[in-house]
């Protein structure tokens, strides 16, 4: 038996580094969420994420085209609407009750131009009506990551990650809902400017398990309620 998970984790390093060499930018689902204790980005691939902080001096209901972080700014073109959660935006999800940044209900993307050398990058998202909605997010640098989730407009925010690999960066983001939810918001921005240094060969097989186990469960939202 050890000699066959032995076997296993040579293996999960071998496909690890063949999938590098085909592939930029890797995806992680809500499953891999810091707010759910397991916080993959940073605890188990060892990226310094940095936050996003949020702009006290912005009003509520502020439109916002930048915002500052200790690596740089982050651009929204079209620029967002800032959201209270509790007071102008519901809900949210994991106890989180500051500000959201709201596209307008009649807007169903949102585009995130990144500083530059971006190695990884999370957010929370949430659609506006309280139905259940697949929720797009693509992180790009020439080439293209895709993650989609079912995400619930009611209590339902969802963690989306991406990461890096062998020196390649994030320059955007862009985030997509369908356009019966009335508009988005997202949130709990963090990001890290550099790889960390490369684990040894069994982190590179746990590694194989996050990547092919990016994915989504669906959920079925119950109700319909538009966001004042």
């Amino acid at each position: 038996m050890a000699t066959a998970g032995a076997a296993f984790v040579a293996l999960g390093a071998t496909l690890v580094n063949a999938s590098v060499a085909n592939a930029a930018i890797f995806a992680l689902d809500n499953s891999h969420s810091w707010a759910t204790g397991s916080d993959t980005l940073e605890s188990v691939l060892g990226f310094d994420m940095v936050e996003v902080p949020n702009d006290p001096l912005q009003a509520e209901f502020s439109f916002i085209s930048t915002l500052s972080s200790p690596l740089g700014s982050l651009t929204f073109n079209p620029v967002v609407e800032k959201r209270d959660i509790g007071s102008s935006w519901q809900t949210w999800s994991h106890g989180y009750d500051e500000e959201v940044y709201f596209t307008g209900n009649s807007t169903n993307f949102m585009n995130i131009s990144l500083p530059s050398n971006i190695a990884a990058f999370d957010l929370y998202v949430e659609p506006n009506n309280f139905f259940t909605f697949q929720i797009e997010v693509i992180a790009s640098n020439g080439s293209a990551t895709t993650l989609t989730q079912n995400v619930q407009g009611f209590r339902g925010a969802k963690y989306f990650g991406f990461y890096t690999t062998d020196g390649d960066i994030i320059s955007h983001i862009k985030i997509t809902a369908p356009q019966a939810a009335l508009g988005l918001a997202a949130g709990e921005f963090r990001m890290a400017s550099s790889q960390p240094v490369p684990e040894p060969a069994s982190a590179l097989g746990l590694l194989l398990v996050i990547t092919l186990g990016a994915g989504s469960a669906l959920k079925i939202g119950r109700g319909k309620r538009e966001r004042e």
